[in-house]
């Protein structure tokens, strides 16, 4: 009877200990729970939302975007790559040579009232000679989406492309107009177009060529030569000339037509963009980056 009565009391204190671990246990946990719901609202607290949504507000492609800050090579590159993915069926560059002079002012009428770009090779002892008027005619060239190349500082023959030192000579020239063309106007230019042509002047051997990619200029002829710059010839025969040769060679893809300034260029402008348009010629002016396909035409 006694060891029954003790058996009894021991099972019931085990039963009060166990209930006493349970209500700690529970107490534990509540306060683990309040103290991991203090955390969170602490770190809520830390999130700081500087304004409210704003339902009214531009939404981002309604937001002017800021200006980009390209370098000129970033920029030519790009722009050479736009000429690539948008390049006509049929292109023509009109090539202006010898300017600036008398004529520069009526061909620049004519290109505007025609809505055509052109690239005009300019003689630098003839912008010389002309200021400040030719500073003025350069900036309007420019201004009017035409572009500006070289076309050496004397177009002496003799001086550039006779006897030893000749390449470097026609370099020289081209590096000081590139210089006065920039100083005049902060156009920079690198195209270049050789006085009477790298057909004749840069004979094998001279040089010339190695010199002129050496400096980093690009020299470009052409394949259309509606000889203009005969002294016998009027405007209409500047026209058949066009028509003429853009036929014998089938109405190529590109065409470089070399230009220069007279009154007979002047007249017979209007009627060559309409030939030519009427055939399916889209007008371009250089573009930097650009690369000209017309050599393999010429013969």
């Amino acid at each position: 009877m006694v060891k029954n009565k003790c058996r009894l009391d021991c099972n019931l204190l085990r039963f009060i200990i166990l209930c006493h671990i349970g209500v700690i246990l529970i107490i534990l946990s509540g306060c683990t729970s309040t103290r991991t719901s203090l955390e969170y609202e602490q770190l809520a607290d830390e999130i700081v939302i500087e304004e409210p949504f704003d339902e009214t507000a531009p939404l981002v492609d309604d937001v002017e975007s800021e200006e980009i800050d390209m370098s000129e090579d970033d920029i030519d590159e790009y722009e050479g790559q736009v000429v690539a993915n948008e390049q006509p069926e049929r292109v023509a560059f009109l090539t202006i040579d010898d300017g600036p002079t008398d004529f520069t002012l009526a061909l620049l009428d004519v290109l505007y009232e025609e809505d055509v770009p052109a690239i005009f090779f300019l003689w630098g002892d003839r912008i010389v000679n002309r200021l400040p008027d030719s500073q003025a005619w350069l900036k309007r060239i420019l201004e009017e989406g035409h572009y500006i190349g070289l076309h050496t500082m004397t177009h002496d023959h003799d001086h550039l492309y006779v006897g030893s030192g000749a390449a470097d000579r026609f370099v020289a020239e081209m590096l000081e107009l590139q210089e006065l063309i920039y100083d005049l106007t902060d156009h920079h230019t690198y195209l270049c177009r050789a006085a009477y042509g790298m057909v004749t002047g840069f004979r094998p051997g001279s040089g010339h060529a190695e010199a002129v990619q050496d400096a980093g200029l690009k020299c470009i002829d052409w394949n259309i030569d509606p000889k203009d710059w005969y002294i016998n010839h009027s405007a209409q025969d500047v026209y058949e000339q066009v028509v003429h040769q853009v036929r014998l060679l089938d109405f190529p893809p590109e065409l470089v037509i070399v230009l220069h300034e007279y009154q007979r260029t002047v007249e017979a402008l209007p009627a060559i963009i309409a030939f030519l348009q009427e055939h399916g010629y889209v007008f371009k002016t250089y573009v930097p980056g650009y690369e000209f396909i017309y050599q393999q035409y010429r013969q």
